[in-house]
């Protein structure tokens, strides 16, 4: 055996040598691998796909994992096109219809009787329009609150608002009667003219008074018509807040079971203090209305409520403030509304240009300390020299140099029953004229920011609204206030 091993042996070395093979070393083989893997990943992934029988849409095709991995970790703020793409899918597909914004037939409660805030007036509000303005009206018992403020919310200008407003104060169908006073009903029957009370419907026909207002026997029995604060909102986005009578007595009759008291009439005041406080956090225009010349206790209501109300900014009304929010003075940033101060049922005197002067140089000595806008455009004359107002007078004969520079002061004169008898000498424009340039002032001023937030939308300003109320009465200002009343 060893024989034949070393045979063969030699028989390989006496062969002819050969060329001898050059491998490549390992080195080089991972090399390669390397630069095959590379590109294989650079390579995008091959999909292969189930045939359909109906094409789907493009946002519901499937997404590779590899897009899916790329859009999700990249690091670019929506810069790349995956990404745009896949975050267009998804607002389309989580987008919803909203609901359609349902329009009030009728005023609805912010506030109640007891003074609770409604959470259910939410529904009327629009979660994404901003542009809007909300009108508060304040006012004494029997000033005519509701009156104005239906004028405001009136969507047309029509020519019969003398005759609805004259009969506004009879008594409605819905009255009833007792059933053994027949003799009345029967005198009522027989004096009652079929021909005028027709003609009286159809000039009532092409209006829409929205707030309810004082009937014969409301006024008769000195009650108040408006209870806590009604809520109204027009097609133009206009939120107009009918606050109940201030100090009225009736206010005190109701809340006091017993004989009235001074305590009693002690939390009717700063209750009232709290809802003008209210208004004044939560509205672009105030209307402070009054039916002669002047009411110092009503200035005085007014001061007293801008000297309680609480910063609400710095409160922080939008996140929930505490018991204690109020107690700091109010900075300058705060929030302010325009006044407007609207003298209701004028006479003749009141409308000449030494009564207008008298009247506004006395508010402008009450307001000269008051953070309350007072020169806001809602003038009864222009003044185009100082305030940079270009607008045809009310009253030709106001102007500056007989009435002084203007305030925020309006009037409108009192509705008699021969409004349409032009040969009498008035002294003022036709009331419908006076209403119509008193809306159109008002839906003309200045929407300034109401809290520190901005673009707030409607429903923002509710739930805004619902902090500010909850602020307010928690205040211990009020409180206080309340310890020194007598």
């Amino acid at each position: 055996m060893a024989d034949k091993k070393k045979k063969i042996f030699t028989s390989k070395e006496t062969l002819t040598p050969r060329r001898p093979t050059i491998l490549k070393s390992d080195r080089d083989v991972s090399k390669e691998n390397k630069e095959k893997q590379e590109k294989e990943k650079e390579k995008p992934p091959t999909i292969i796909l189930k045939t359909r029988e109906q094409s789907a849409p493009k946002d519901e095709r499937p997404i590779s994992p590899k897009t899916l991995k790329t859009s999700s970790t990249s690091d670019g703020d929506g810069m790349h096109p995956s990404k745009i793409a896949q975050n267009e899918n998804k607002e389309k597909r989580e987008h919803k219809p909203s609901p359609p914004l349902k329009l009030m037939s009728e005023p609805i409660k912010l506030l109640d009787e007891n003074l609770e805030f409604n959470n259910t007036a939410v529904e009327f509000l629009n979660d994404s329009n901003t542009n809007y303005l909300i009108i508060g009206v304040i006012g004494t018992q029997g000033v005519g609150k509701s009156m104005v403020s239906n004028l405001i919310a009136l969507n047309k200008h029509t020519q019969n608002l003398c005759s609805y407003i004259l009969h506004s104060h009879e008594l409605t169908s819905e009255t009833t009667y007792d059933q053994n006073d027949v003799k009345s009903l029967e005198n009522q029957m027989e004096a009652m003219d079929f021909i005028e009370t027709s003609a009286k419907i159809n000039d009532k026909s092409d209006i829409d008074f929205k707030f309810k207002m004082q009937d014969i026997s409301q006024i008769e029995k000195g009650v108040h018509c408006t209870k806590g604060v009604d809520m109204y909102v027009t097609s133009d986005r206009v939120i107009v807040l009918d606050c109940q009578a201030l100090f009225s007595p009736a206010l005190i009759e109701e809340f006091s079971a017993s004989p009235v008291t001074a305590r009693s009439a002690n939390v009717v005041t700063v209750d009232c203090l709290q809802v003008a406080s209210f208004l004044m956090s939560v509205c672009h225009v105030l209307v402070a209305i009054q039916d002669w010349f002047t009411d110092y206790n009503f200035l005085r209501y007014i001061q007293a409520a801008e000297m309680l109300r609480p910063s609400l900014w710095t409160s922080g009304a939008g996140a929930g403030a505490g018991a204690g929010g109020g107690a700091d003075a109010a900075p300058a940033g705060d929030a302010h509304p325009h006044l407007l101060l609207l003298h209701n049922r004028c006479q003749l005197e009141d409308f000449t240009p030494e009564a207008l002067k008298t009247m506004q140089d006395l508010y402008r000595k009450v307001f000269q300390r008051s953070n309350l806008q007072l020169k806001s455009g809602m003038y009864m004359y222009s003044d185009s020299n100082k305030n940079g107002l270009n607008m045809d007078s009310v009253c030709k004969g106001h102007n500056v140099d007989n009435c002084g520079p203007p305030i925020n002061l309006f009037l409108l004169p009192e509705v008699y029953s021969d409004y349409d008898n032009r040969e009498i000498y008035r002294g003022h424009p036709p009331f419908e004229q006076l209403a119509k340039r008193l809306r159109w002032m008002i839906f003309g001023v200045n929407r300034h920011q109401i809290t520190n937030v901005p673009n707030l939308s409607e429903k923002g300003w509710f739930q805004y609204s619902s902090k500010a109320w909850e602020t307010i009465r928690k205040c211990t200002f009020f409180m206080e206030y309340e310890r020194f009343l007598p």
